[in-house]
């Protein structure tokens, strides 16, 4: 695939026709609406205690319908497993976990289309795993979902179909994120503000001065979306399982190859819910969509990242907005919600990303506040010499403490994070080129990164959920910087990861 574009660069360079004219990626319609039928309505409550069991029996039709919907409250954290029949003795089940913070459940059903045939919903099991106390389920419906599953390849991780890339745009902002990879970010481009890929004497440029330079593309991803651990997306560590002398739960480690050096043995890799899918390329369980021209809701059961093709009991959501500051312009604001219902005994305080986040190369400096005076117009720090980002050094490991970080281009332009309460980072560049030979006319897909994690320091929790939020800023650093500290004036912060810090 690198050879041909590259050969379609050069032909197309000969004739002066610029590269992919014609051929602008499009952007996503509004979600056509979902209406529900309901097809259980007579209720049912319940008292739990701590552990209790409970099933109720429904008999209730869904057809050729995907797309289930319980209205619910409850006292306690209830994981769950839905039964369905079908004719010839044809069974499907399907393990969900319902919230005692949440009111409404949905979920897509057979998302990977392995049970192909009309349903009838038999009956749920119920267990009371947080807490106890009451529980009422009010109602079931049912739909068929907007988004047609049934065509999709989950077995060709490289290719997404067309109803599989979702964008949001505003004035000056595109926003791509992959139902396939989880609904991670796989996209982000600077749109009506004249930044374009240029090449530079064979090497990838990307900005908005064409300088001496040659024009390529004029709608530049700049997320780095070569497999399913790249992206910008959640990424959490739990238990070390049985690498543990003394295990304190059942969880089994997969392996790892943690630095890349074959000289070295793979290591026991604790549970690591990768929103994106695991290390062998099989791709999460997509749970929920639920999406409109200027908004995003995705809720996805992760891979496990060292297992190969093991979903976690766990649901990562995401809520991509595009947002417009009157004196800074658009951004976008995306918040993360994360829910652990395996039951394993996560007592390791360390590292989390807060996201996860790879770049291109062409914006390859990295930018930072990195003094003891936040928020004071002090002097930013720069470093366009970064190396991979392990072991950790000085170099990549640091307190950016106003909070945010920015990769640029030799202009200073480029993509800035902003994490509130977050100013520990984790940073590096991998395999860095910028040569066109090396990672193409599409740097997006090159071996070839940047690399950012935000870190927090904490113990995954069970059962409980916990929120946080970050900001994406396509600007010029100062602009960035500017946005980022009105934000926080404005009262940006994330109360959830200072609790589970021991922060507040």
């Amino acid at each position: 695939m690198k050879t041909k574009k590259i050969l379609s660069f050069a032909l197309a360079m000969l004739m002066g026709v610029p590269l992919f004219a014609g051929c602008e990626k499009q952007d996503t319609p509004p979600e056509p609406s979902v209406t529900f039928t309901d097809v259980w309505t007579e209720g049912v409550s319940k008292t739990f205690s701590a552990g209790e069991s409970y099933t109720v029996r429904f008999d209730a039709a869904f057809g050729g319908q995907n797309y289930i919907k319980l209205e619910y409250t409850s006292a306690c954290g209830l994981d769950a497993t839905m039964h369905f029949t079908g004719e010839g003795g044809k069974k499907y089940s399907e393990r969900f976990f319902l919230s005692k913070d949440d009111t409404e459940f949905r979920q897509i059903l057979d998302y990977y289309h392995e049970n192909n045939f009309d349903k009838t919903l038999e009956s749920i099991d119920f267990k009371c795993v947080h807490q106890s106390g009451a529980f009422e389920l009010k109602k079931v419906s049912a739909a068929v979902h907007p988004i047609d599953f049934s065509k999709v390849n989950f077995y060709a991780p490289d290719y997404t179909e067309e109803n599989m890339q979702l964008y949001i745009q505003g004035k000056t902002v595109k926003l791509g994120v992959n139902l396939k990879l989880g609904g991670a970010i796989d996209y982000l481009s600077s749109v009506n503000q004249g930044v374009a890929l240029y090449s530079d004497m064979g090497n990838v440029y990307v900005g908005q001065s064409a300088k001496d330079k040659m024009y390529v593309e004029d709608d530049v991803n700049l997320i780095n979306a070569h497999d399913t651990g790249r992206l910008v997306q959640q990424s959490f560590y739990g238990t070390k399982g049985d690498s543990l002398d003394e295990p304190q739960d059942d969880y089994e480690c997969g392996l790892f190859d943690h630095d890349g050096n074959p000289a070295t043995p793979d290591v026991a890799w604790p549970y690591n819910p990768v929103q994106g899918g695991d290390m062998y390329q099989n791709l999460s369980q997509l749970v929920d969509v639920q999406f409109t021209d200027t908004r995003i809701y995705i809720k996805v059961r992760p891979m496990d990242w060292a297992k190969s093709g093991s979903i976690t009991p766990f649901y990562m959501e995401d809520v991509y907005e595009i947002l417009e500051d009157p004196l800074y312009g658009e951004y976008v604001s995306v918040t993360n919600k994360s829910t652990d219902f395996s039951g394993y005994v996560h007592d390791n305080v360390r590292d989390q990303e807060l996201p996860a986040f790879y770049g291109i190369t062409p914006l390859g400096k990295l930018a930072a506040y990195k003094g003891g005076e936040p928020w004071t117009d002090k002097s930013i720090s720069y470093d366009d010499n970064l190396g991979f980002w392990s072991p950790g050094t000085s170099a990549n490991r640091f307190r950016a403490t106003e909070n945010w970080i920015a990769w640029l281009n030799e202009d200073d332009w480029g993509i800035g994070l902003y994490v509130p309460d977050v100013e520990h980072m984790l940073v590096g560049r991998n395999e860095y080129t910028v040569d066109m030979s090396n990672i193409g006319v599409d740097p997006s897909g090159a071996v070839s990164c940047t690399y950012t994690a935000p870190l927090g320091k904490f113990s995954m929790p069970t059962y409980d959920s916990f929120t946080y939020r970050y900001y994406l800023k396509l600007d010029n650093v100062t602009y960035s910087r500017a946005l980022f500290q009105s934000l926080r004036e404005n009262g940006a912060e994330n109360g959830d990861i200072k609790k589970l810090e021991g922060r507040a």
